[in-house]
């Protein structure tokens, strides 16, 4: 459909839903899981954009490559668009999703481990979406918050503030709710107090559920997240034999999809889980498969920042054209302002 709709707007002549029809094609193979194609399509979509003179396009296709820098681990790349896409956004007169950006940039900060920088933005995030209503993003924010107060230590607050998510996700935001469940998860058995355990298995429990329940389609990334989260519990828990259950479903599900994090992830699990239980013929196949998918991620991020220079360098190319095409016709229109005097 998307492709429909691009087709009909180069025939109008609608520079805008073409430009929207680039970006949407490059959110929708993000969405399942092929970032060589999503950068592609998303480095395009903004090309065009710049060249048609569309700012809130490029702000949206900007914050898309920032993800996909960040889904790769080049975290610095991916803050560095982010900004971008922040300062071209705020160019515009558009202003429902300026929230939803900041809180990008905010978990960037948080997964580089600056919690300073990601509580201010995750609080200018919440600002931001003050005047329009965007409690769906609200909600995930503020299970952002929680995870970051947890992971300081700052347990009492970081539950309080997953169950306040929680409420407000299941009014206002049911198609986060899964994500949300398992955040939350982590949260209480973070604590470890009496019965926290507990809460946590009910609230995984309860995201599982919500997936094959749920009317909104969900794929199997979010399946492979709970389950992670599960086989952590049990590991921690020293219910080894849960733990690998779990584990063992979470890297099928994201070798469905080819979610190389995830499956980095579980292999790392399942080998801790494996030598924890002392059954270690079967931890080994699993190092050395962490190893290999390791070397992918790695080899597919190296590729992602050189795709990211050459973009740079042929927009650079192009303006550098465009001015030498000006001056060439400056001096055509106006040859006696090119005459020196001798």
């Amino acid at each position: 459909m998307v492709q429909d709709a691009r087709r009909l707007a180069r025939r109008d002549g609608d520079l805008d839903l073409e430009g929207e029809s680039l970006y949407r094609l490059a959110a929708l193979a993000h969405y399942d899981g092929d970032p060589g194609d999503a950068f592609a399509l998303a480095a395009e979509a903004d090309e065009f954009a710049d060249a048609n003179g569309l700012p809130l396009v490029r702000a949206w296709c900007l914050h898309l490559i920032g993800l996909i820098h960040t889904d790769s681990g080049n975290h610095s790349e991916a803050l560095a668009q982010c900004l971008r896409a922040l300062s071209l956004y705020r160019s515009t007169d558009h202003r429902v999703d300026e929230g939803n950006i900041l809180n990008t940039i905010a978990t960037i900060h948080h997964e580089l481990g600056d919690a300073d920088r990601a509580i201010v933005n995750y609080e200018a995030a919440l600002a931001a979406n003050e005047a329009y209503d965007r409690r769906d993003i609200d909600a995930l924010i503020v299970a952002n918050v929680s995870s970051l107060r947890s992971e300081r230590g700052e347990h009492d607050e970081a539950v309080e503030l997953a169950s306040a998510a929680l409420a407000s996700c299941r009014a206002d935001a049911p198609s986060f709710l899964p994500e949300v469940l398992t955040a939350s998860a982590q949260v209480f058995a973070r604590r470890g107090g009496d019965g926290d355990v507990d809460v946590a298995r009910e609230l995984l429990a309860d995201a599982l559920d919500e997936l094959e329940s749920a009317s909104v389609t969900f794929d199997d990334l979010d399946r492979s997240r709970i389950e992670l989260a599960y086989g952590r519990l049990e590991i921690e828990e020293g219910r080894l034999d849960e733990a690998i259950a779990h584990l063992r479903r979470a890297l099928d599900f994201a070798t469905l999809v080819g979610a190389r994090v995830q499956m980095l992830e579980a292999h790392t699990d399942l080998a801790r889980a494996y030598t924890a239980a002392r059954r270690f013929e079967e931890a080994v196949p699993h190092l050395e498969a962490r190893f290999d998918v390791q070397s992918r991620i790695h080899a597919e991020s190296i590729a992602t920042r050189l795709r990211t220079l050459q973009v740079a360098h042929e927009a650079e190319q192009a303006r550098r054209q465009a001015e030498i095409l000006h001056l060439r016709l400056a001096v055509a229109q106006h040859p006696s302002s090119a005459r020196t005097s001798s």
